[in-house]
Order: C-alpha cells, then structure tokens, then sequence
C-alpha cells in the first residue's frame, strides 16, 4: 500500500506546486470573507408588488366602480378608491367607456401610498368587508400598543378586505436580506420555512452548477492536466515501475491523486459556505455537506478525459483542450436536452383529465385541448399551434351530458386571469368531432366549471355564477339547426333574413332602451362585467354575505347534493335551493375556519360528507361536513407538496345514505400516488403502484379513477380494498413529430452522455431531503419540477468506468 500512497502524495506535490492551486485557494478565502457579513430578518408583508395585481383588469375595473357608481360612496371600496392619486384617478374614470390600460406599477404605488395615509378608513365602513384572523387580532390593539410595521400590515390587509380577490395572496411575513447590518431596499414575499425551502432547492444547486461545477473544475483541469505527462517523463516512468507496483495500480494511484487534490479545495468552500448559512441563514442542515463528494464525482468525470487525453498525447495542454472539448460537447447535449424538456415534452403532458361515456379529453401543460383517437392510437389536436402559442389559460372542461363537453380559453390568461377582454363558453360537442365552436358570453375571469345538480356554475374571483345546463343543451340544439339551415333553399334564406330583420329590430328595441338608462348605471354595469360579475345567461347564486378571496377551490360533495367551497382558509357548504322556492341563492349548510397558512394554495376532494383539504407545504386534513368538525389530519409522502387530490367513491352506499367513511387519492410533487382513507378513527396513507403521475381525475359514473402518467399515457382504473389497482383501460398514445426525435435520438444520446448538468438536481434531492419542488404560478396551479437524483450519478459512473478502464487498457499494453 505504501508504493501506492507515494505516487498519490507525489500527485499533491505536483498539483501544489501550481501557482494557479494557490490562486484559487485566495479566490475561495476572499469569497467566503465576502459572504459571512449576509444575514436576514423576517418583516411583515406590507408593500404591494406588481406581480401581485396578476388580477389588474379585475382591480382595476373595482376602483374605478368605487369612484363613479354612488352607491359605492361611504363604502370600503369607494373610499379606498378616493384615496387614489390624482392622475390615477383620472385614468380609472375611463376604464368603463374605453377599458383603458393601466400599468401594474401605477396600481401598485397608488395602493401603497395608501399605506401611510390612513385617512381613508372608516371602521363602519369596514363592518361588511372579509376580516381575516390577523387582521382582527391587529385591530385590537390600540395605537400605543401597535408597531410601526404592524400598522403598515394592517393596513395592507384593510385594502385587501376592500378589494376581494383583485390580489393575489402573499404569506403575512416576509424575507428581507441585510449585508453587514444594511437592509436591501426589497422583500421577498415567502415565509422563513419557505425562504429555507428556496435556499436548499434552487440557491445551493446554482452554486454546484457555477462554483463547483465550472469553476473549481476547470481550475482543477488547468492544475492536474500535468499529472500524466510529467509521469509519462522518461525517468520519471522508470523510477515509478521499478517499485513494486502494477501500471494499473499506477494509474489508478495518479488518479486518486488527482481527484483527492480537488477535494481540498472543494472542502474549503463547501464547509465555509455552510458554516455561513448556518451562522447568518439559520441554515443549520448538514445536508448541505452532500455538495463535496458529488463535486469530486463531477470533477472525476472531466479529470478521466484530462487523462486519456495525457496518456495519448502526453500533453498538458492537448488534455485540456480535449477536456474542453468534451465539456463543451456535453453542455450541447445537456442544453438541447433542456430544449427538448420544454418544449416538446413538457407541454404534452397531461394537467387535467375528463371522461364520459367512452369518450377522453384532456388538456395539457402546453395549453392545448385533445381527444383520444382510437383509430390513430394517438391525440389529436382540438386548437391551432397558433392559437397555442398565445399565453392563454384553458379552464377544464368539464362534461353536461354523454356528447357534450364545455371549456372556454382566457386570452393572455396565464399573466391576466382577467384576459384581454370578454370570455366565450367553448362548446365540445361529439357530433361536430369536438371542434370548439364559441356558444355564449361567460363571467370574465372564470377559472372552473362544475356542475351541480342541473345547474353548470362558473367560478371566479367575483363569486359563484349558474345557468341551467338544459338552457345550455336547448342553445346547443338551436345553434346546430341553423347552422343545418343555412345551405337550404331561398325560402329558407327568406324566412333567415327575415328572422334576421327581426333580430336587427330586436337589437334596435334594446339599443333605444339603454339610451334611456342613466349614464352612470351604464358605465357601472360594464364596470361589472368586467370585474367578472354577471353576464345575461350566468347569474350569482351565492348568498350576499359570501364573497370570495384567493385562494379559491371548489369541488361537489354528499353525491351531488352539495356544494362544497374553500375561500382564503374558510370552507363553506352549499345545498340547493328547495324545489318549491322562488330563490335561486344557494343554502348555506355550514362553515369552518381552518388553521395554517390561508395564503397557500389549496386543493378539495369530496367523497359523501367527507372533504380532503390539501394545502401546499401542510398535513391534508380530512373533514367531517355532518358534525362541521376537523376528524384529523396527515403527513402524505415524505417531504414532498401535495399537488392534486381526488375521491375515489363520491356515490352514496344507498338512496338516501350521503355519508361515507371515504377514500382519496392523494398526488405529490414527486409523482407518486397516495391512498389516503380512514381506518376506526385515525387516518392511514400508503402508496399506489404507479410513478410519474402528473395528474389524476375521477369519473364519477363509471367510478374509476383516471390516471396520466409518463407525459400523455393515461390509466383508467379501479382501487381495490387492499389498494391494488385493477385496470380497465391502458391508453398508450403513439408518439408522433419531435417526440419521436426525442425518444429515438434525444434520450439515448443523452443515457449515452454522462449527464454532468443534472447533478445539480442530485444536490438539490440530497439537500433540500425531497424528490421534486412545486412553485405557485397563481390561480391554484403550481410548476413542478422533479429531480433526477440517480440518473445523472448513474451515467456519470458508466462514463467515468468506461473511460478508465480504456485508459488501463493503454497503459498496460503500450510501451512508454
């Protein structure tokens, strides 16, 4: 063993007698002297963001409501409307004639010079607003108690009680960075738990990519690339091999050598960097220590070419230039694998299943609209790839009898929930081939449909509207006879044009009526349709004293004969109204108030009276709605955010029996898929058999739960007692276009290729302790990233085993 640790001591004195080592190891000092003086300190969230107003055309339609509609005068609204800068004023005065844009900027600054003059408040006035937990608990304090930024907190939340749902939710504390005592001037809206989460998952991968996966690599390519060639010296080689030492051990010795000389200095800065974040950061996570042996393993990658390349060529400088080379050609591959990722499988998967009769439609992270084609073993496109490209957002379908399915598309929805103007109900019908063809206008905004009884309700941030679904199927059958009607004779053409005359008279009639409406109520009622209210077929359903606020989730409960709605941590439950009453406002059964963050995104499930509630980052809780009571809650998966929810038997066991002990299937970020149910009075979890879930969904007719997996491959299944899955239908979609480049050429060059880019994601598992992060775009949903942790370490182990025992075979066979 001696001979063997000589030759490794001897690749130390090589490498330190570089000077280029030594300017390193100052770099790596002079950096870490520069991190320790950064720290941070948890602040109230109290300053309006422009990525928050997400909702401007809502927003913005509410103040200038308040400013120009007199019933709003002495409200919450108009008063906060008021306050308003003098030139913001004055564009929102337009917004109802000519929807006039305004910059989110402009609304963000005018909201938060609010925050310093509080002349605007009136506590009657504030009496019929949404008071959440922390904004009673901030008004009970008098005004010695109160802190500077508690005031500025509680006055942020008395602009968001006066403007329901124009805000998209941020946690009540935030992060704000300090250098050597100095605050920066911007907060980051995340809680401390969730500024840690972002520390361990993207911060510490992005130093392994720069830090330690291109600089210190490369530097220790410059300070190694020597080793073979000085070895390969006439009297050097012949001193080493008089020892009694194999030329295989030899070389494996110079490689150790190599590879212990860059753990040094990937010691320095990885234990320095975590001395800091756990000092400064209150980052006390060993974990972090992972960085150093997968650094030395990426370094080992790069240092097995350095090598072959000295012992061909004996070379300093040709073995970094084809260690360049090769890295070079691995970043290609890795980039125009990213490329592939995003734009070609990314956007075909899956994010939302519906099924009726035999018939599949799905949407998918691309924001387009498919069907199943049987014959064709594929999907076909229900959207033009123009129509695609737009950043719109697809509201789920959701389908009203066996033939027919409705949907509509938010232009520009993805940055506006609001859109570029009215919305449209997009009609799926079989027998035009689910060709999405415009039927009538629906309320702005509308993020969800349901059906609930025979009534189909669009949800958005306004509230809740309906319109029945026979209504909706009578219009489908009208418009589908005139469209038949329009190629027939030319007394058919007269009696249209005719109808038409009619139709222009009708008009006429309405035109001349609303000229004799006050101005004001005009621009009030476009005001309102803007904001999302009600539209001539959708009508509010919810009771008055029920206004919604982010976030929002809505699902059907008790087999369809309840209504079950989750607004900004409150869960309320609907009944219909009784057959024989004139009302059309929905019954309030019941609500609770539920504790956590109200601030997270939510997901519901029902099955009879017994609701899921899955917030991002918290338990699941599981909900007895008979008794209004919490029955307990669970840790689902390891440390993984639960992304979708989904019963597993919403039917009552008999007519009249609505309750039910209940089963949910339960996704998380990672891709796996949980059964979650209740065993006596506790609850229990396990896993289901299939992985690289990226969406479930449940059909309650058929009651089978649909399953996408593997980008578009989808599994409609049955779950048994003992949680095994009995499939009834596998679909397995052919790949077609560039998903065939993608699996015939993209995925084996890239198993082929040691994946060297993707061992920060191995970092970003080992650290953070999970499989997969889940970061909230907004409006419910969330991106979701899943970690390659072994499969990069898995080709970056063939490569550098492949490469080395090549580079033995040439040393002990060729004569030096």
């Amino acid at each position: 063993m001696r001979p063997y640790l000589a030759v490794v001591m001897d690749s130390f004195r090589s490498a330190f007698a570089s000077r280029i080592l030594w300017i390193a190891f100052l770099a790596i000092w002079l950096l870490l002297a520069a991190l320790a003086p950064i720290g941070f300190q948890e602040v109230y969230t109290t300053r309006f963001r422009g990525e928050e107003l997400s909702n401007g055309t809502q927003l913005k339609a509410m103040l200038a409501r308040g400013l120009i509609d007199p019933q709003e005068e002495g409200t919450a609204l108009g008063r906060l409307s008021a306050a308003m800068p003098g030139s913001l004023k004055k564009q929102l005065r337009t917004v109802a004639r000519q929807n006039t844009p305004i910059q989110k900027w402009a609304l963000a600054d005018g909201l938060n010079r609010a925050l310093d003059d509080e002349s605007w408040y009136d506590q009657e006035a504030w009496q019929g607003t949404i008071r959440l937990t922390e904004l009673k608990e901030l008004d009970k304090l008098s005004e010695k108690q109160i802190t500077e930024d508690q005031r500025r907190r509680r006055a942020r939340l008395r602009i968001e009680a006066a403007l329901p749902g124009g805000l998209i939710p941020r946690p009540s504390r935030s992060i704000n960075l300090s250098y050597a005592g100095f605050a920066f001037p911007v907060d980051f809206p995340v809680t401390k738990k969730q500024f840690l989460v972002l520390v361990n998952q993207y911060v510490i991968p992005v130093m392994m990519d720069w830090l330690l996966g291109f600089i210190l690599v490369f530097l220790g390519i410059l300070v190694t690339a020597s080793i073979i060639p000085e070895m390969l010296q006439p009297g050097s080689l012949h001193l080493l091999v008089s020892k009694p030492i194999s030329r295989f051990g030899l070389l494996i010795a110079k490689y150790i050598g190599g590879c212990t000389f860059v753990l040094l200095c990937v010691c320095q800065l990885v234990v320095g960097l975590w001395a800091i974040a756990a000092w400064r950061l209150e980052l006390w996570n060993p974990a972090i220590l992972w960085c150093i042996p997968v650094a030395v393993f990426l370094f080992a990658v790069y240092f097995s070419v350095s090598l072959l390349a000295g012992l061909q060529w004996r070379s300093p400088i040709l073995s970094i230039g084809v260690t360049c080379l090769f890295g070079g050609f691995v970043l290609v591959v890795g980039i125009f694998g990213g490329y592939f990722d995003q734009f070609v499988t990314g956007p075909e998967q899956i994010s939302s299943m519906v099924k009726s009769a035999d018939q599949l439609l799905v949407t998918t992270r691309g924001r387009q609209l498919r069907v199943f084609n049987d014959q064709a073993n594929g999907w076909d496109d229900l959207f033009d790839k123009e129509s695609v490209r737009r950043r719109d957002l697809l509201v789920r379908p959701v389908a009203i009898s066996d033939d027919v399915f409705v949907s509509a598309k938010i232009s520009g929805g993805q940055y506006n929930l609001y859109g570029n103007g009215t919305l449209e109900m997009l009609v799926l019908d079989r027998r035009a081939d689910y060709k999405p063809i415009p039927l009538l206008p629906v309320p702005n905004g509308t993020r969800q449909f349901l059906v609930f009884g025979d009534q189909l309700l669009a949800m958005n941030n306004a509230g809740l509207l309906a319109t029945p679904v026979s209504s909706v199927l009578q219009r489908i059958e009208t418009e589908r006879a005139r469209l038949d009607d329009q190629g027939d004779d030319s007394e058919s053409e007269e009696e249209a044009a005719e109808a038409n005359s009619e139709v222009t008279d009708q008009d006429l009639q309405a035109v001349n009526q609303m000229e004799q409406l006050a101005w004001t109520q005009d621009l009030v009622g476009n005001l309102f349709r803007m904001q999302g209210g009600a539209v001539e077929e959708f009508q509010p359903i919810l009771p008055e004293e029920i206004q919604l606020v982010e976030p929002l989730a809505a699902t059907v409960a008790a087999g369809g004969k309840w209504l079950v709605l989750y607004s900004r941590g409150r869960l309320f439950w609907f009944g219909q109204p009784a057959p024989s009453s004139d009302q059309t406002t929905l019954e309030l059964i019941g609500q609770l108030e539920l504790p956590g963050s109200d601030a997270a995104r939510t997901r519901l499930a029902a099955s009879g009276q017994q609701v899921l509630v899955a917030r991002a980052d918290e338990p699941v809780r599981w909900l007895d709605l008979a008794s209004g009571k919490l029955v307990g809650e669970i840790e689902v998966g390891s440390r993984d955010s639960v992304i979708d929810v989904s019963t597993l038997a919403d039917k009552p066991v008999a007519e009249n029996d609505v309750a039910s002990s209940g089963r949910f299937a339960v996704l998380t970020s990672d891709g796996t898929l949980h059964l979650v149910e209740r065993q006596g009075d506790a609850l229990a979890a396990r896993t289901l058999g299939l992985d690289d879930v990226h969406s479930i969904d449940f059909d309650s007719d058929s009651q089978r739960l649909l399953v996408a997996h593997d980008i578009d491959q989808v599994e409609i299944v049955a779950v048994a007692s003992d949680g095994s899955l009995l499939s009834d239908r596998s679909i397995r979609a052919t790949p077609a276009g560039w998903r065939k480049v993608d699996s015939w050429v993209m995925e084996p060059l890239r198993t082929l290729t040691p994946q060297t880019g993707e061992l920060s994601e191995t970092v970003a598992g080992l650290v953070s302790g999970r499989g997969s992060s889940a970061i909230e775009r907004g409006f419910g949903d969330a991106e979701v990233r899943r970690y390659r942790i072994w499969r990069p370490v898995l080709s970056c182990g063939m490569f550098i085993v492949a490469i080395m025992s090549l580079s033995c075979f040439l040393f002990v066979r060729r004569d030096f």
